[in-house]
């Protein structure tokens, strides 16, 4: 009886063991559900300290321990590298899928991966540290997230920390990334002021980028004195957030002109564009170097009034400079020029001119600034300058505490004088005595090459007056022998007499049309001598004509 009973429990067991395998055999599983209408939330990995301690499955972004996320490019196709933790014998399971979620504009679509590599890192308990590395190709989109399923017995967590909310069992979600449309995040460099000598921030959406330097400006100057270095990465509102750090040295740009001089008055700073080489998308951030832009007015206009320097430097450069580098502490400036014959030689203004302690070329950022006006030795040097056809460059240095700190950017200083230029020599050739004696009038050998050439700036306002003279004394002066010059019209005589009226701006050519003629001489000449006159000529603006009460 008691074996009977036994038999019929052994029996009835196989029965239920053959009942389960039947069943579980005929049980079909759920098919994927992806992110298809909008970005999943990220799954957080958790490294937690304790040998029992579980960790949580999820992706490791943690500066501590140096786990980010990263992007490079290999033979034309794009790499991302993403650490996570997962079951220490993950790469056993068969069931792992992954999956690209792409953003354009407002639409939302996806599609499978199939090359990923995974690469263990470190074994903890349990759970093991994981490097994928996932090749995208060459996906246009705003925006990307990448998605990983594994339902298999290595694989992933229903729930607690990979899917919490229910929504996409078995499916752990990176971040956002920003991939065709990276967006600039910091707001230092969004105004797109730049000054050297400062370290500022760059926080952008994409993926940490494997190069070290990996921000260039596009002028090779600026580039040698800049750097640009990983700083952090977390994420924010699901969305990845990389930061670098950009410094500059002020001692590599002390005293370089040549390449970083402004010659635009309509612009302030000095044009540069820095750019980050991410793979997915370049970013560029258009700034402008400096604060300072160039001076271009008429020696004319510095007669009636003394220009000041503040209009020529940006006001939310100084708000910056002094707000970043000006706190608790006293910021002075000084100004240094240089001329084009030795273009980086630059020399202190106050130091080569000192006749005008008003001018303050040297002062305090901020609330003195430098002037110049016509009586001002700097200025006249400035004039001499542009008339010996050279260029004049100016640059102000910022100190902090008497420590050179920041610099504005060289610009061009175009002091624009109107020019006069007369031919070296009127030629009439031989002239008979018989033609000299009784009288005749007679054309330039020259009169082709005779002309005047004037040069009046767009800035000016004047009508500009030619005046000319003879001296007329000297024994072989045409004047001695009864003779008579005349050009543009006009005898001349030791009293000068204005023989041109300008008003109109840029280059000028005037033919001379000039003659001599001779009124008849009875004195005795001597053969083949030669008899000239110095011409003095001069260009000043007309007078304007005062109104009668």
């Amino acid at each position: 009886m008691n074996t009977k009973r036994k038999l019929l429990l052994f029996i009835s067991g196989m029965a239920l063991i053959l009942l389960f395998t039947i069943m579980n055999t005929n049980t079909v599983k759920a098919a994927v559900t992806w992110p298809t209408t909008s970005f999943a939330t990220w799954t957080q990995g958790r490294r937690l300290d304790g040998i029992l301690t579980r960790n949580i499955y999820g992706f490791i972004i943690n500066k501590d321990e140096g786990y980010y996320m990263e992007e490079y490019k290999d033979s034309g196709n794009i790499h991302i590298k993403i650490p996570l933790i997962a079951h220490q014998d993950w790469n056993k399971s068969d069931n792992t899928k992954y999956y690209l979620v792409m953003q354009n504009g407002n639409n939302i679509s996806g599609q499978t991966i199939s090359n990923v590599t995974r690469t263990k890192i470190k074994d903890y308990s349990r759970t093991s540290l994981w490097m994928l590395d996932v090749t995208v190709g060459n996906i246009t989109a705003d925006k990307i997230q990448i998605c990983i399923y594994d339902d298999g017995s290595y694989g992933f967590w229903k729930t607690n920390g990979v899917a919490d909310d229910g929504t996409y069992p078995f499916v752990m979600s990176t971040p956002v990334l920003g991939w065709n449309n990276v967006t600039n995040f910091n707001q230092s460099l969004k105004d797109g002021i730049f000054y050297v000598g400062r370290n500022t921030t760059l926080t952008m959406n994409a993926p940490k980028l494997q190069d070290s330097n990996v921000g260039k400006f596009d002028n090779s100057i600026l580039n040698n004195a800049g750097e640009s270095h990983f700083f952090g990465q977390n994420v924010v509102n699901n969305e990845i957030r990389t930061t670098y750090e950009i410094t500059t040295d002020v001692t590599k740009l002390d005293g370089i002109v040549d390449g970083l001089a402004s010659s635009d008055t309509n612009k302030y700073g000095l044009g540069t564009v820095l750019t980050y080489e991410i793979p997915s998308d370049n970013l560029k951030i258009p700034l402008s170097y400096g604060g300072l832009k160039a001076i271009s007015l008429s020696a004319e206009a510095l007669d009636n009034a003394s220009i000041n320097t503040k209009d020529y430097l940006e006001s939310s450069f100084v708000d910056k400079v002094t707000g970043d580098l000006g706190t608790g502490h006293t910021l002075t400036y000084s100004w240094f020029y240089s001329t084009s014959d030795n273009i980086n030689d630059l020399k202190k203004v106050s130091t080569e001119f000192t006749n005008n302690k008003d001018r303050k070329a040297d002062g305090t950022l901020g609330t003195d600034w430098m002037t110049l006006s016509a009586k001002d030795d700097f200025t006249q040097y400035l004039e001499k300058q542009a008339l010996a056809g050279k260029k004049i460059y100016l640059m102000m240095k910022v100190y902090v505490d008497g420590k050179l700190s920041t610099l504005t950017n060289p610009i061009l200083v175009q002091i624009q004088v109107p020019t006069l230029k007369v031919p070296d020599k009127i030629d009439f050739g031989t002239i008979s005595v018989k033609n000299i004696y009784n009288g005749g009038s007679f054309e330039s050998l020259t009169k082709d090459s005779d002309k005047l050439s004037l040069s009046i700036p767009d800035t000016s306002k004047s009508t500009w007056k030619v005046t000319s003279s003879i001296k007329g004394n000297d024994d072989n002066s045409i004047t001695k022998i009864n003779g008579q010059l005349n050009v543009l019209g006009k005898n001349l005589s030791a009293t000068p007499i204005e023989v041109a009226s300008i008003s109109k701006h840029g280059l000028v050519d005037l033919p001379l049309n000039a003659k001599v003629s001779f009124r008849g001489y009875h004195n005795p000449l001597t053969p083949r001598t030669n008899f000239t006159e110095d011409i003095n000529w001069n260009l000043s603006p007309e007078t304007p004509i005062m109104a009668s009460n």
